[in-house]
């Protein structure tokens, strides 16, 4: 064969690999990335694999192989791309990499920027890591900008788009001037033509001498490959943005001054084309589509109907998939997710046990064990959310103190006191070594654990977790966490100063007693100016700041309080830092804020 039709082959089968794994093939997955030699496209399928793992389980040596792995492919290609190779093989006679080689290898160093960045973000809570991150999807930008402009023209070319103009509604657009104006440059209206790996595929052209980020000179390369790489670098260029739109505003900063924006919109629709190509990262590019509706999403999300609309999409995608990945462990574990957004958590917990049992890989199981645990805490059913819990607490290597934490609020709002002291004591025992925001939460809560109280203490601890990842119940359990907070209030001992009022005003609101509501987290702030709480110094900031935040949300909805809801958001924001989940809330914070000049008369 010759090297484009070896490196065609490459390419299904690193699809093939991708999609042993998802379908519960390790062993032959490993076996055929296991024999990858210099191929690079087996060399990616292995390293998406390996980053996918990694995000999935956030175990720190998991984390680990997943940087190395993306920094030795990182390295590989950027040497490929080199001048000085480039030089080296005009010496010495070597064979150049064609159009179709180069296009591909910039695709896969940038693929690795925006992977490494990822990680970067994700495992260095502080504002190097953050600087590491902008810095890496700095260079990635550079590529897809170079790629995407070379194979958005040869697109149009092949496929008979030259009619179609900027200005109208384009399948996906991307930034093309240096002065980071988006502006929309038209790709494809339709899905892109079906595949055959069996069919022949085009020799790529020579060229002679080429730079890093440069675009290729305009030899025509065969529509199949014009048509993969064009969702090849989709996938990329998608998770770029939906990575830089998910950053904490603090960070936005930092990527406005290194030269480029994100674009939300963008990004889901660049994945929504990359998901139907025939190359290797069109099922990546849905696992990162059902990650957003049904993990972010919620998680950030204003009100029920933003939840809502994801749901509609992440089934949507699960229904499409069902020939390739019905018996997928990883797929049903995000049909878990669905069912469990819609608060069918018997449902969901049916599923998640399946997905278990057809799961050959142990991070993943724990993964579903997370959920079913999490499942049985907003139906209140303390019992059977220790019991998960505390297995994983046992099996995972992963932030065992915030599995024996969440162990411990469970049991003592079973009022199992003894159990909560011996758990306790374990947490107090660790050196205090602290790498996330996580770690530091519960760092913070381990204190409150002793003296032992009440069961309604604890519940209150365990509210607050259900509320900061947005996850209360439906309004059978809101009406039984109202009960439980009249108690708190009846015996003066809540585990933190305003945390009942707080969790009392989200309820009334999500159960439409707005007015109420609002009444109630207004609370908030008198509770802990009476208490003389100094706000500056206290490690509960989270309590106040999430409080003006939920009553902005509630009073912007309506243009007449749009004005004084704008306010709370801007205290929200400026009066409070260095709180448990700070980034989180200011996302959510800075989405308001959107939502306030998008609905405010010009």
């Amino acid at each position: 064969k010759d090297e484009n039709a070896r490196s065609e082959d490459d390419w299904v089968l690193a699809r093939r690999g991708i999609q042993l794994v998802l379908n519960n093939k390790y062993k032959e997955a490993e076996a055929l990335f296991k024999n990858k030699g210099d191929s690079i496209q087996l060399a990616a399928g292995h390293s998406y694999v390996v980053f996918m793992n990694a995000v999935m389980t956030f175990e720190e040596d998991s984390l680990e192989e997943a940087m190395v792995v993306l920094k030795e492919l990182e390295g590989k290609c950027a040497q490929n791309l080199g001048w000085i190779r480039a030089m080296k093989n005009r010496v010495f006679g070597k064979p150049e990499l064609g159009v179709y080689e180069t296009l591909e290898q910039q695709i896969t160093l940038a693929d690795c920027q925006v992977c490494i960045a990822f990680l970067n973000f994700m495992t260095q809570d502080s504002t190097a890591g953050y600087v590491k991150g902008g810095w890496a999807l700095r260079k990635a930008w550079g590529l897809y900008h170079s790629v995407y402009n070379e194979l958005s023209s040869q697109y149009r070319k092949v496929f008979g788009l030259q009619s179609q103009l900027p200005g109208e509604s384009p399948s996906w657009r991307v930034i093309t001037s240096a002065s980071n104006t988006p502006a929309t440059t038209p790709v494809s209206p339709v899905s892109p033509t079906s595949w055959n790996p069996n069919e022949p595929q085009c020799n790529g052209y020579r060229r002679h001498f080429y730079r890093l980020f440069s675009p290729l000179p305009s030899p025509q390369i065969c529509p199949e490959e014009v048509q993969r790489l064009m969702c090849a670098v989709s996938f990329g260029y998608g998770l770029f943005h939906l990575c830089i739109s998910l950053l904490p505003a603090t960070i936005l900063r930092l990527i406005h001054i290194l030269g480029f924006v994100g674009d939300r919109t963008v990004g889901l629709e660049a994945l929504m084309f990359a998901r139907q190509g025939p190359d290797m990262r069109a099922p990546l590019a849905i696992l990162a589509l059902l990650w957003y509706h049904t993990i972010m999403r919620p998680l950030l999300a204003l009100n029920s109907q933003i939840i809502n609309s994801g749901i509609v999409a992440a089934d949507a995608l699960v229904d499409e998939t069902k020939a390739e990945f019905g018996e997928s462990a990883l797929f049903l574990f995000f049909r878990g997710r669905i069912h469990r957004l819609k608060n069918e958590l018997d449902h969901a917990v049916g599923i998640y046990r399946e997905a278990v049992e057809k799961s050959v890989q142990r991070e993943l199981s724990l993964l579903c064990l997370h959920e079913m645990g999490w499942c049985r805490l907003i139906q209140l059913d303390y019992k059977q959310a220790f019991t998960a819990f505390f297995q994983i607490k046992e099996q995972s290597r992963w932030s065992k103190d915030f599995y024996t934490y969440l162990s411990a609020v469970c049991a003592g709002s079973l009022g199992e006191i003894t159990v909560v002291a011996h758990l306790t004591h374990n947490l107090l025992r660790k050196p205090e070594v602290h790498k996330s925001q996580l770690d530091i939460m519960i760092a913070r809560r381990a204190k409150l654990l002793l003296p032992t109280r009440s069961a309604d203490y604890y519940r209150c601890l365990v509210y607050e977790m259900l509320y900061l990842w947005n996850s209360l119940p439906p309004p059978s359990g809101l009406l039984t966490i109202l009960k439980d907070c009249e108690e708190v209030q009846r015996s003066s001992e809540e585990p933190m100063i305003g945390l009942k009022n707080l969790i009392n005003g989200v309820c009334h609101s999500q159960l439409g007693m707005t007015a109420a509501a609002v009444d109630i987290l207004q609370l908030v702030s008198s509770q802990r100016k009476l208490a003389a709480v100094d706000e500056t110094k206290t490690n509960d900031c989270h309590i106040p700041a999430n409080a003006l935040y939920e009553q902005a949300v509630i009073l912007i909805r309506n243009p007449e309080t749009a004005d004084e809801g704008r306010k709370l958001l801007e205290s929200a924001q400026n009066d409070f830092t260095g709180y448990d989940f700070e980034n989180r809330l200011k996302l959510k914070i800075h989405a308001a804020m959107k939502e306030v000049i998008a609905t405010s008369p010009q």
